[in-house]
């Protein structure tokens, strides 16, 4: 995995170095339509597009409790497409606005230490809204409705065997149909 954040750190290095001037080597100094990374003291780093000293445009962003965000920024927030690392293992990548997971998406939710549950589909501030599938670390698949990130409306569930149940869903307690 650390050998696709390289390749994508150096392949968004080199887009950028190409496309804008370097930012100024003092900090103080306005960091607008140019391209720098800065340490910040709590050990969290941004390395990317800067316009009126803020985050905007391609860039990478490492945070302090080991998490890393590279994608978009919009006036310091990511914005638009992005893939977010968490320290965990969990793993989002899709649209993103406001800061928040917003669009469609795919997150990789880790739930052991080898297991992991997936979901693809839409989300409404950083909470799984809409369509999407889930499906379990069993290989069982949800295909339905989500509302604030819970099971809600119709839906079905797909087992390894190939049968189906169809299903309406409240808050996340589903009942056949």
């Amino acid at each position: 995995m650390n050998k696709i954040y390289i390749f994508l750190i150096s392949s968004l290095y080199s887009l950028c170095i190409f496309s804008l001037n370097p930012c100024p080597d003092n900090p103080e100094d306005k960091w607008h339509n140019c391209f720098g990374s800065y340490q910040y003291p709590s050990g969290e780093t941004y390395s990317g597009e800067w316009k009126n000293n803020l985050f905007d445009g391609d860039g990478v962003f490492l945070y302090q409790n080991g998490d890393r965000y590279v994608g978009q920024f919009k006036k310091d927030l990511p914005e638009g497409k992005g893939t977010y690392q968490y320290k965990n293992g969990d793993l989002y990548v899709g649209d993103w606005k406001n800061g928040k997971r917003h669009g469609k998406g795919f997150y990789a939710h880790s739930v052991g230490e080898w297991e992991t549950d997936l979901y693809v589909g839409d989300f409404v501030e950083d909470m799984k809204n809409g369509e999407g599938i889930y499906t379990f670390t069993d290989g069982v698949r949800y295909i339905g409705e989500f509302k604030n990130d819970k099971k809600e409306g119709k839906g079905r569930y797909i087992y390894l065997d190939g049968s189906t149940k169809q299903i309406e869903c409240l808050a996340d307690l589903c009942k056949e149909i």
